[in-house]
């Protein structure tokens, strides 16, 4: 089962190179804070319809409430993370962006599993954990030689 969730998440992962490059595009079609407009637009009413659709899956009563403010962070990184790929894929390429926000992702992942935050399993840092990082960043640098010189 762990595999299968696993590849469910390279599967995503998948996603959010395509996602950068059509959010690219539109990018420069309607520019860059269009863009996060478009597609949040576009995301609430595909959420909304999922949620009608499937009542089950949401339970908005139980959402956090003010005094949990800054479990609702999330949602300004999302604009965040959107502008990333609009912004930089047309300056540096789809792989070279994707592989900075993998970077990005994985260092701070290590660091939240780790401390155990927000209620997330605890994964001690170790060497093993290091030279994957290490590595990952070392791959990071080979991919932008190519793609930068």
């Amino acid at each position: 089962m762990r595999v299968l969730l696993f590849l469910f998440g390279v599967s995503a992962g998948a996603m959010l190179s395509l996602q950068a490059v059509l959010n690219s595009e539109i990018g420069r079609r309607a520019g860059l804070f269009g863009t996060v407009f478009i597609v949040t637009i576009i995301g609430f009413i595909s959420a909304l319809a999922v949620v009608l659709l499937f009542p089950n899956t949401s339970n908005l009563r139980n959402a956090p409430g003010l005094s949990e403010w800054y479990l609702y962070i999330g949602a300004f990184l999302g604009i965040i993370i959107m502008v990333a790929p609009v912004f930089l894929v047309p300056r540096i390429g789809a792989t070279f962006t994707l592989t900075g926000l993998v970077v990005g992702q994985l260092l701070l992942s290590v660091v939240i599993d780790h401390f155990g935050w927000l209620n997330t399993p605890r994964s001690e840092i170790d060497l093993a954990r290091i030279a994957g990082v290490v590595l990952l960043i070392a791959g990071a640098y080979l991919i932008g030689l190519q793609n930068n010189g």
